[in-house]
């Protein structure tokens, strides 16, 4: 709420006035009703802070912190399929594979220890997005991409948020399941290689939010037991966890059937 109330005046933006505050002081009261914590509704008070921040530095003299690794890698807009799963990777796999509350606020810790980490590197050391310059829609995977780009803001990529949420959600799956924790690193690296071919951001970045996702696991998660988890809720564990796939695949079938059936939304 102190947040969207001091943005309000401040920003002259789309994601400006009411928009500011709806998103950031509605989902924050939700997420306290749902969980009944404190931790919970500032973890997502301080979410649309990625937005705030943006529109913030925007006019900032940004870096770009490019290598020739990072010249190498080509555009593929087919990852768009591994990077948009962050999204189902982050919120609905912890949510049905962790069912241990304890366990299920140091997760919460993590995500907010990074989301302050990174929060700072964005003030500190703003950087803008190596995309290009045109993106001609020639397909779906295309078409995917060209929302996200519409919805992201291009600053903000030092650290990578999107990994470090990545991998404290798959440390946290790996305390209950070692399988599917195994599973979830696998998937969260993919995410890191995503965000490169997507051109979302540089190599350092993906290092960096690797490097303050292992920091949360380390300060929060590693010390969690694993015999705390029950018998029951490890055997479950990899079924659940196809319950985040399957959600998942209905998600980009949804995205897909909008694309085919011609009325693709035009960004």
């Amino acid at each position: 709420l102190v947040v969207a109330l001091f943005a309000e005046p401040l920003l002259r933006s789309p994601v400006g006035g009411t928009f500011v505050y709806v998103l950031a002081a509605l989902p924050g009261l939700v997420a306290f009703l749902a969980f009944r914590t404190l931790l919970a509704s500032t973890l997502v008070s301080l979410a649309p802070l990625y937005f705030v921040i943006a529109n913030l530095t925007q006019t900032w003299p940004a870096y770009a912190p490019e290598t020739a690794f990072d010249r190498a890698i080509p555009l593929r807009p087919a990852w768009m399929l591994v990077y948009g799963s962050l999204y189902v990777f982050v919120i609905v796999l912890p949510l049905l594979v962790v069912r241990q509350p304890d366990l299920l606020r140091r997760t919460m810790q993590g995500y907010l220890l990074v989301m302050i980490v990174a929060y700072t590197g964005f003030l500190l050391y703003p950087t803008a997005a190596p995309r290009p310059v045109t993106l001609p829609v020639d397909g779906f995977s295309s078409w995917v991409l060209t929302i996200a780009y519409a919805v992201d803001p291009p600053y903000g990529c030092f650290p990578s948020l999107h990994v470090a949420y990545a991998f404290v959600s798959a440390f946290a799956c790996g305390r209950v399941h070692r399988g599917v924790g195994i599973v979830a690193l696998l998937w969260a690296g993919l995410i890191g290689v995503s965000t490169l071919f997507t051109k979302q951001h540089y190599a350092v970045d993906v290092i960096a939010g690797a490097v303050a996702a292992g920091i949360a696991h380390r300060w929060f998660l590693r010390g969690y037991p694993r015999q705390a988890v029950t018998d029951a809720d490890r055997r479950l564990a990899p079924y659940r966890a196809l319950g985040a796939v399957a959600f998942f695949a209905c998600i980009a079938l949804a995205f897909w059937a909008t694309y085919a059936s011609g009325t693709a939304i035009r960004i």
